[in-house]
């Protein structure tokens, strides 16, 4: 970021397209009309950044509609860059793919869930998902007692009313967190901006307008789960 000076205001911003297919582009912000001095109007001062973008990726509308973002975000950036990065369809990807990776992290880490002995910890990474299922065959084919383990400890024998606890609050906990990340995902496509994006996160209430019917039953069963406790 630099003072620019100028004898009239030039705008908030510069899109200046090349025929190379770039743009070199200028935002300015915090524009002040300098005193006048003994030689006469000493012009208009402001904050200055300059940077590119590929005209096809970003246009001067995008960056128009949310020019305080653009601006905050490259203000500390070396002048000159490529700021294709800050596009809203790659912020819309990036987000995306780091909501994935967060949904995943979290079913993987596991649930805590009340059987007879207490809360107990299990993991749910692919093959732990995959040991359950089989653990509901052996139910199914009426076993009484079924080998396990809690995060941490020894396989131990769980009796069939623990263990369809232990896969009931399993799968219950995936299909919320996938049902979640869902809907995190079409409020993410919804956004008309970068910047509504990047304030996205993980864990946020989502607006009831890109709730899916099956995540507003889910918010309906844990608020009334709440009421009872």
């Amino acid at each position: 970021m630099h003072k620019t000076n100028c004898p009239v205001s030039q705008g908030k911003i510069t899109y200046a397209t090349l025929p190379d297919g770039t743009a070199d582009v200028w935002i300015r912000k915090n524009e002040t009309q300098l005193p006048e001095s003994e030689e006469g109007p000493q012009g208009v001062e402001a904050d200055e950044i300059y940077f590119k973008v590929t005209v096809d990726t970003v246009t001067k509308e995008e960056i128009s509609a949310d020019i305080d973002f653009w601006f905050d975000q490259l203000k500390e950036k070396e002048e000159g860059l490529n700021a294709d990065y800050l596009s809203i369809e790659t912020y819309r990807a990036n987000k995306k793919k780091e909501i994935s990776q967060i949904c995943q992290s979290t079913v993987f880490a596991g649930v805590d869930i009340s059987i007879s002995s207490g809360t107990e910890h299990f993991s749910l990474k692919d093959e732990d998902q995959l040991n359950l299922f089989g653990k509901q065959a052996q139910l199914a084919a009426g076993s009484e007692k079924l080998e396990y383990h809690e995060d941490g400890n020894p396989c131990r024998y769980y009796s069939a009313e623990d263990m369809q606890k232990i896969i009931n609050g399993a799968m219950k906990f995936k299909s919320y967190h996938t049902t979640y990340g869902n809907s995190l995902n079409m409020w993410i496509k919804g956004c008309a901006k970068a910047s509504e994006i990047a304030k996205i996160e993980y864990g946020a209430p989502i607006p009831e307008e890109y709730q899916s019917e099956v995540l507003k039953d889910y918010l309906a069963e844990m608020a009334a789960d709440k009421e009872v406790k």
